[in-house]
C-alpha cells in the first residue's frame, strides 16, 4: 500500500470512529440498596428503575438522590435513569412499542421527566434477566420487537436533539443495553441501526449462566472453555464484542459489563468438576465473596476462561476478583471499547472493611488502570496501549452525528462528522498527501 492509500485508509478509520474520548466508568446503581457509589471514581452513573406506567408515561420515579453529587463534587458526572431491566417490565415495554401514538407518549414523557428530576439521559434496558431465556430464535413476534426498538430509538434521539435545539439545554443522552449472547443479539437486535440512534450500547456480557442450566458453569467468563463445543463458545465475552464488531458497529460504541456478584451453583451429583449437573442456588455479591474466601472456600483461576471459581463442599461459585477484572479492563482497552458498565456498583465493598482492598475496589480498579487513557481511534497493534496520555473531557452532549450537520465540523461527504479535535490532524495527512504527489 503507497503512502496516499495508507493516509486515507486511516483518515477514513477517523472519521468514522466515535473514538478519542475518555474511558467511561459506568456504575449501574440500584436504588433500593441505599449505598452511594464514589461519583469521584465514575464517569456516569445509571439509576435504576423506572416503569412504563399503563398509559404509556415513563414513572416510578419522583427524585433524583444523585443529582447532588455533580453540584458538590463532580460537575462532570452524567446521571442516566434506566427504565426496564425486569421481566414484566419488558413485557410492558412491548406493548407500548408496538403502537405509533403510544410510543409516542412514551418518548415525549421520557424528556418531561428526565428535565424534572435533572438526569442527563435514559438507558432502555429492555433485555430480559435470563439472557438465555425464550424467546431467542426469530419467529414474528421477536422479528417485530426487534424493529420496533430501533424504530423507538430514533424517534427517543430526534425528540432529545429538536428539545436541545428548542431549548438550548445540553442533549439528553440515549443508551441501550442489548444482550451478551450471539443468537439473541442476531434475534433481538438491529445491532447497527441502534449504533446509529443511541450514544453508545451496554453489552451485558454476564449470566451467560444461571437458573436456566442444570449444570455448574461461570457465568461472566472472559474466553469460552478449552473443551466448549457448539453454541457452548458463545457463551463468554469476547464472543459477544467480536460478534457485535463484526456488524459493523465500532468498537468505541460498546460498554463492557463488568459483574460485581457470582453465581452459586449446588452440585447435584458426585462430580465436582465445572459442568457437572448442578442447580443454581443465585447470586452472590462481591463483598459475600471476599468473607468466603477469608472463612475457607478454595480459590481455583481457570486460566482457559481467564475468571476464577470458588468450592467448598458440593457448592460452587463463579466470579470475578481483582485478577480478572484487570484482564478484563485491559481486554476492554485493547478492543478499543468505549468503557465498562459495573453491574452493580452496590455490590462493591463500599466500606471497604468486607475485602480490605479499600472503599469500592472494583470502581477503584477501574480507574486507576484507565486513568489519563483515552478510547484508542487506531486498530490494535501489538504495542503496548499508551496510558500517559493527556486526560480530555468527558464526552460532549451534541446533537447526533447522522441528524445534524456543523459547519465547523470537516464534512468529506459520507454522511459522518468527525470530531473538531481530528481536523488538524486529517488537515495535516492530506497536505502530507498533497506534498508526496508533487515529489
Amino acid at each position: 500500500m503507497n503512502l496516499a492509500l495508507l493516509l486515507l485508509s486511516i483518515i477514513l478509520a477517523l472519521i468514522k470512529a466515535d473514538c478519542g474520548e475518555e474511558f467511561k466508568i459506568i456504575c449501574y446503581f440500584s436504588s433500593w440498596t441505599g449505598i452511594h457509589p464514589e461519583a469521584k471514581n465514575c464517569t456516569h452513573i445509571v439509576y435504576t428503575f423506572a416503569r412504563i406506567e399503563d398509559d404509556n408515561t415513563l414513572t416510578g420515579v419522583w427524585s433524583n438522590p444523585l443529582k447532588e453529587f455533580k453540584n458538590t463534587k463532580d460537575p462532570d458526572l452524567k446521571v442516566l435513569l434506566a427504565v426496564g431491566g425486569q421481566d414484566y417490565a419488558i413485557k410492558r415495554a412491548g406493548e407500548m412499542m408496538s403502537k405509533d401514538e403510544s410510543r409516542q407518549k412514551f418518548v415525549i414523557s421520557t424528556t418531561k421527566l428526565l428535565r424534572t428530576h435533572e438526569f442527563d439521559g435514559i438507558d432502555l434496558n429492555f433485555e430480559p434477566n435470563e439472557a438465555l431465556g425464550p424467546p431467542s430464535s426469530p419467529n414474528q413476534q421477536v422479528i417485530d420487537d426487534k424493529k420496533k426498538l430501533s424504530t423507538l430509538c430514533k424517534e427517543l434521539q430526534e425528540e432529545y436533539a429538536e428539545e436541545a435545539g428548542r431549548t438550548g439545554r445540553t442533549r439528553l443522552l440515549l443508551t441501550i443495553t442489548v444482550s451478551g449472547i450471539k443468537k439473541q443479539l442476531e434475534s433481538r437486535f438491529d445491532l447497527p441501526e441502534l449504533a446509529k440512534c443511541a450514544d453508545w450500547l451496554n453489552v451485558q456480557t454476564y449470566d451467560y449462566r444461571g437458573s436456566h442450566d442444570k449444570i455448574a458453569d461461570h457465568h461472566s467468563p472472559l474466553m469460552h472453555a478449552k473443551n466448549a463445543e457448539d453454541n457452548d463458545k458463545d457463551l463468554n465475552q469476547n464472543s459477544a464484542i467480536k460478534f457485535i464488531v463484526s456488524t459493523g458497529v465500532e468498537p468505541s460504541k460498546l460498554s463492557f459489563g463488568l459483574p460485581a456478584y457470582g453465581k452459586k451453583f449446588r452440585f447435584t451429583s458426585d462430580s465436582r468438576d465445572m459442568g457437572s449437573a448442578a442447580t443454581c442456588v443465585g447470586s452472590v455479591p462481591y463483598i459475600e465473596l471476599c468473607r468466603n474466601i477469608a472463612s475457607g472456600w478454595q480459590r481455583i483461576f481457570l486460566d482457559d476462561r481467564k475468571v476464577p471459581i470458588m468450592m467448598k463442599g458440593d457448592e460452587v461459585i463463579g466470579y470475578d476478583d481483582l485478577q480478572s477484572m484487570e484482564l478484563k479492563i485491559n481486554y476492554a482497552k485493547e478492543q478499543r471499547l468505549g468503557g465498562v458498565v459495573i453491574y452493580p456498583v452496590n455490590f462493591d465493598d463500599s466500606s471497604g472493611q468486607s475485602c480490605s482492598q479499600g472503599k469500592f475496589p472494583i470502581v477503584s480498579l477501574v480507574k486507576q488502570l484507565t486513568s489519563n487513557y483515552t478510547v484508542s481511534c487506531l486498530p490494535p497493534t501489538t504495542q503496548p496501549l499508551n496510558t500517559t496520555v493527556a486526560p480530555r473531557n468527558r464526552t460532549k452532549n451534541i446533537t447526533p452525528k447522522w441528524k445534524q450537520s456543523r459547519p465547523d465540523y470537516f464534512n468529506p461527504g459520507i454522511g459522518l462528522h468527525p470530531k473538531v479535535h481530528r481536523r488538524l490532524f486529517i488537515s495535516a495527512c492530506m497536505n502530507s498527501v498533497a506534498k508526496k504527489k508533487e515529489t
